[in-house]
């Protein structure tokens, strides 16, 4: 329930245009609900499940429906604790607490990639390659006829745009949740791609952040957020990079964003 929850309290926020999506973008797919939920709907838990007397469940999920207010600031950095769509055109990142205001934060200073490693038990096959996400984001088919003693027609889906983070955004009324928004939407090639893995290896798009910018991401009292395998978003032109001997190096907490295709 709390990744549903979640859903429809972005796509409320998102519906009502309060927060400004910049950027040319592809059309937006919501991996939410059924899509009948509006801003105007109360959110309440009335699962009555083995309760005679009919009462609202209130112990059940945490309320993210933006009644309650916001973590308070706690000692130290910022983390990121998770990452997920709400539609393939933006990212909620949420945090242990508050951040403060983002608007000379670059766009830039995010990236997303397709990362894959071995895991733990798999370690002789060391190293962790990161892939720009547009390269399986294509769409359609292109063909062309090669000859070699016999004709045949050869098909493949070519790669698609680069995908970047075009803006980033509060959450209304939650301080401690950011929205990324890209620049193209991610389509389920991507995500296929990712399937196509050995069951051994870790395959899992993740999200990169570098201080290095116009001004970097802070909690409320100015303390900053950490480095984030930086070096993906210090090569922003980069396809795709290799780190031998390392399984997701530089990284504070391993957050695998859910495929939602």
């Amino acid at each position: 329930m709390l990744g549903l929850k979640f859903s429809r309290l972005v796509h409320a926020t998102l519906a009502t245009g309060s927060v400004a999506l910049s950027g040319c973008v592809d059309r937006a797919f919501d991996f939410g609900d059924s899509g009948s939920f509006t801003p105007d709907e109360t959110d309440t838990d009335t699962d009555t499940t083995g309760d005679p007397t009919g009462d609202p469940d209130t112990t059940g999920d945490p309320d993210t429906t933006g009644t309650l207010p916001p973590p308070v600031d706690v000692p130290g950095p910022p983390r990121l604790i998770d990452v997920q769509f709400s539609d393939n055109l933006t990212l909620a990142l949420t945090f242990s607490e508050p951040i403060a205001p983002t608007t000379q934060v670059d766009p830039a200073q995010f990236r997303l990639s397709a990362a894959f490693a071995p895991m733990s038990e798999y370690q002789y096959e060391s190293g962790t390659f990161y892939q720009e996400v547009g390269q399986w984001n294509g769409t359609g088919y292109f063909c062309e006829e090669y000859c070699y003693q016999q004709c045949y027609e050869y098909c493949y889906t070519p790669p698609g745009p680069p995908v970047r983070v075009a803006a980033v955004n509060a959450l209304p009324d939650r301080a401690d949740i950011l929205l990324l928004t890209l620049d193209n939407g991610i389509g389920g090639g991507v995500c296929a791609q990712l399937r196509t893995q050995p069951d051994e290896w870790i395959s899992a798009l993740l999200i990169h952040y570098t201080p290095q910018g116009s001004a970097a991401v802070t909690d409320s009292v100015g303390e900053p957020l950490a480095p984030y395998g930086e070096q993906w978003a210090l090569a922003p032109s980069a396809e795709y990079d290799y780190v031998y001997g390392e399984t997701f190096p530089f990284m504070p907490d391993l957050l695998p964003i859910p495929c939602p295709f």
